[in-house]
Parts: C-alpha cells; sequence; structure tokens
C-alpha cells in the first residue's frame, strides 16, 4: 500500500505500524476525512520517525502501536498513544468524529479497549 502524499498544512504527526492492514486502512480512512489536512501519516519503523522519537521519546522507538503527535512543529507537543491516540485523531478530525473522539479524555478503558483489537489486528 502507499502513503497519502505529505501536506505541507500538516499539524500532527501520525506514527503507525505498518505492517498491520489494519492499521493501513485506518490511515487511509483518516486520511479521506482529513479535509483540512492536518495530518502526516509515517510508518513508526521509517527513519524520520525514529528521528523525531530518538530525543524527547526513547521509550517510544522500538514501539509498534499508534502515535499521534499533536502540534508536531511546536517546541512542547502533546504526545497521545493507543487508543487515546485514535480518539484524539478523530477530536481533531472535527464534526461528527468530535463526538466519538471525546472518549479520548476519559480517564479509563480506551486503551484496555485498544489493546484487545491490537492483539488481533494482524489478522484483519
Amino acid at each position: 500500500m502507499r502513503l497519502p502524499k505529505k501536506s505541507k498544512t500538516s499539524q500532527h504527526l501520525i506514527l503507525f505500524d505498518d505492517t498491520c492492514r489494519l492499521c493501513w486502512r485506518s490511515i487511509h480512512r483518516i486520511h479521506a476525512w482529513d479535509k483540512k489536512k492536518v495530518f502526516r501519516f509515517v510508518p513508526i519503523r521509517d527513519p524520520y520517525a525514529k528521528k523525531v522519537l530518538q530525543n524527547r521519546w526513547e521509550k517510544l522507538k522500538n514501539a509498534d502501536t499508534l502515535i499521534l503527535i499533536e502540534n508536531n512543529a511546536l517546541s512542547e507537543p502533546k504526545i497521545w498513544i493507543r487508543g487515546k491516540a485514535v480518539f484524539r485523531v478523530l477530536w481533531l478530525l472535527g464534526g461528527w468524529k468530535k463526538i466519538i473522539g471525546a472518549l479520548a479524555f476519559l480517564p479509563w478503558g480506551v486503551d484496555a479497549l485498544y489493546a484487545i483489537i491490537a492483539k488481533r489486528r494482524h489478522r484483519f
């Protein structure tokens, strides 16, 4: 599969597992919904992703999960991982997706649901 083209207006960076078909489908769905082109998509094994994670988030460098770096260009971007990243992306997309994205603010449960899906994601 091919990555969506990079946008010059992207503010948020999504790092994803490019060996997972479910992840690829999700990235293409997000790209289709992203009318303002605020997201940039990078496979987590890409050298650019490793460089981004190297200094500040070294422990995530070998992760195989979804990572959202919100406001990537700022000196202090916000980082979201796993289930919270998924719901934060929906929140940032806006519209009806923002309602579902509000789950990103729940203190529990979201990552547990993500973990259940993540265990089976390579089967999709």
